[in-house]
C-alpha cells in the first residue's frame, strides 16, 4: 500500500484542510453528496462525494489537496455506478481544487438540454484501489439535504455555459 497522498494532515499538530478546499467541500456537503472517506479518517488515501441523479452520478475524487477530479457518470444499464472506478464518463475535469469543485458545483443538471451526454473512458484519477478503501467511512447527507443539489439547480433549464472537460497536464 502506498503512503496516503494526504498524509500532510498526518504531518502537521493541528491538522486541517486548506481553507479554500474546505470551503468548497461544504459547498459540496451542502449539495446534498454522500461522503466516502477512503482509509484511516486522520489520513485518508482519498475522499470520494457523490451525488445521485436518476440517471447518473457526479462524483468529486481528492487525491492530494494540489488535484482534484471530479465527473459525471452515467448508471450502467445493470447495476450501479461503482464510485471508486467508474469504467466512463459523460463529462470530467481534472485540475486545482477551486476550479474542479466550482466547475461541478456548476455543472448544468443532467435533464439540461445541453447537458453532456458524449460518453468516453474514466480518467484513471477517479479510481481508488480497493487496498486503499479500507477503512471506509460512509457520512450520508441528512434527510433534507439529501436532494439540494436538484434543487439548488432546477432553475437552470434553458441553455446555458457548461464548464468544459478539463484534462491533467491543461493550462487553466
Amino acid at each position: 500500500m502506498t503512503p496516503s497522498p494526504l498524509s500532510a494532515l498526518r504531518s502537521t499538530s493541528d491538522p486541517c484542510l486548506p481553507s479554500e478546499l474546505e470551503r468548497l467541500l461544504l459547498d459540496v456537503v451542502a449539495d446534498g453528496f454522500v461522503l466516502y472517506c477512503c482509509g484511516p479518517i486522520a489520513a485518508p488515501y482519498a475522499l470520494v462525494a457523490s451525488y445521485q441523479w436518476k440517471d447518473c452520478v457526479d462524483l468529486v475524487t481528492i487525491r492530494c489537496f494540489e488535484q482534484v477530479t471530479t465527473a459525471r457518470v452515467p448508471l450502467p444499464r445493470h447495476g450501479p455506478v461503482d464510485v471508486f472506478a467508474p469504467e466512463v464518463v459523460v463529462w470530467a475535469y481534472e485540475g486545482p481544487p477551486r476550479w474542479a469543485l466550482r466547475a461541478l458545483l456548476d455543472l448544468v443538471p443532467p435533464q439540461h438540454p445541453g447537458a453532456p451526454t458524449s460518453v468516453y473512458p474514466a480518467p484513471p484519477s477517479l479510481h481508488i484501489p480497493r487496498s486503499e478503501q479500507r477503512p471506509l467511512t460512509i457520512r450520508f447527507p441528512p434527510p433534507g439535504q439529501a436532494g439540494m443539489r436538484a434543487v439548488r439547480l432546477a432553475g437552470r433549464d434553458g441553455p446555458g455555459p457548461i464548464p468544459q472537460a478539463r484534462h491533467a497536464g491543461e493550462n487553466v
